[in-house]
């Protein structure tokens, strides 16, 4: 939703006719987004798309499509994420819809599988880049990783970077409304608290958030931790904060729609995440002036400055995220200053009307075609 959501809104004020085609799976979130869109005024037609590979399923849902948009005649249809995207594009493709456009917001062979399925995954990807015009992605490190397997030619795959709605994502206004939400999350008055709002999965590293609190809290005594969102992980790491002894500082809040509110109550936003497509977590943590600390890996270098706009720190070592987390919480000027920047960051680079109009731009420009 950060990125269709907008994406869609920005089409229809420019007088496009929008239809918007998804399953509706709940998924991790514990909520369809079928509704809710369809509440805001587009059309939202519903297919059997399940979140693994499953066959009959997948090819019900092509069919399903095919016909849609042969019925329909749509100038230009967009997917994204693999599954959809695979579906999406050999639909339209069967179709002849004259211009198709994928957006991978990472490529689904990442490091972290076997060796069998990395290359399975790109020659899927690379099966499927003949049946579109081209492909988007969020950063350098995707499209880099996309030419190094050959999924399509470098002028085929093009980078437009995720946007942050700023005036939504904006600092907290007064000290008492940071004192009302922490409240509200069932945090302690004063002390600092360091938090993050992601999917309770292991790409995110969230075991090595736990074991830098642990770390941390035998020196900074008022420490508190927030963890917001919801996953298959959730049990595991309820389970990990009480063996490590610090329960009573962690706080599970769950899945919120309220992400801005609930980035007011940080003072440091942590994420040991192990692998990314492009991080808007930590563009809107920052576009919020709550001052970051998360891993060295690409493409999140290409959105924290190390030292200026955040602070970097080695995948999957906690004393080390500990290290940098501790520079920013016994140091309140450092946080307001790094979170100063990080919010001008990001209206230089990652405004969401900037991604909006470089989508229409290249829709444009394919459309014209």
């Amino acid at each position: 939703m950060a990125f269709i959501q907008p994406l869609v809104q920005h089409f229809r004020t420019q007088g496009h006719e929008v239809v918007l085609a998804c399953s509706d799976n709940p998924g991790e979130a514990g909520q369809s987004f079928v509704g809710k869109l369809r509440n805001m005024g587009f059309e939202v037609l519903v297919l059997p798309i399940r979140r693994t590979i499953s066959p009959w399923s997948d090819l019900w849902a092509v069919l399903q499509l095919y016909a849609i948009l042969r019925n329909r005649r749509f100038d230009i249809v967009h997917v994204q994420t693999a599954k959809a995207g695979m579906i999406g594009r050999i639909a339209a493709w069967l179709a002849s819809v004259p211009t198709v456009i994928y957006t991978a917001h990472a490529f689904p062979f990442h490091e972290h599988l076997g060796y069998m399925k990395i290359h399975l995954y790109a020659f899927l990807e690379r099966l499927a880049a003949h049946f579109c015009h081209v492909i988007t992605v969020d950063s350098e490190h995707v499209r880099s990783r996309g030419l190094a397997f050959r999924v399509a030619p470098p002028d085929k795959i093009r980078v437009i970077s995720m946007g942050v709605d700023t005036e939504r994502f904006r600092p907290v206004s007064s000290l008492d409304e940071r004192d009302t939400i922490q409240t509200e999350l069932g945090l302690r008055r004063g002390g600092v608290v360091i938090g993050t709002v992601a999917r309770l999965v292991p790409d995110k590293g969230l075991d090595v958030l736990l074991r830098a609190v642990a770390l941390l809290a035998q020196r900074i005594p008022d420490l508190q931790c927030v963890l917001v969102g919801d996953g298959p992980l959730r049990a595991d790491l309820q389970r990990l904060s009480v063996n490590l002894g610090i329960a009573d500082r962690v706080v599970f809040c769950g899945y919120r729609t309220d992400v801005p509110r609930t980035l007011a109550a940080l003072d440091v936003y942590m994420l040991p995440t192990r692998r990314e497509g492009f991080g808007v977590a930590f563009a809107e943590a920052m576009s919020a002036g709550v001052p970051v600390v998360v891993s060295r890996i690409a493409p999140v270098s290409e959105i924290v400055e190390d030292g200026a706009t955040g602070m970097l720190a080695t995948c999957d070592d906690p004393a080390d995220f500990a290290r940098a987390a501790e520079l920013l919480l016994i140091q309140p000027e450092l946080r307001q200053r790094m979170g100063q920047a990080g919010r001008q960051r990001v209206i230089e680079r990652f405004q969401q009307d900037s991604m909006c109009r470089a989508y229409e731009r290249l829709f444009q420009e394919f459309a014209g075609r």
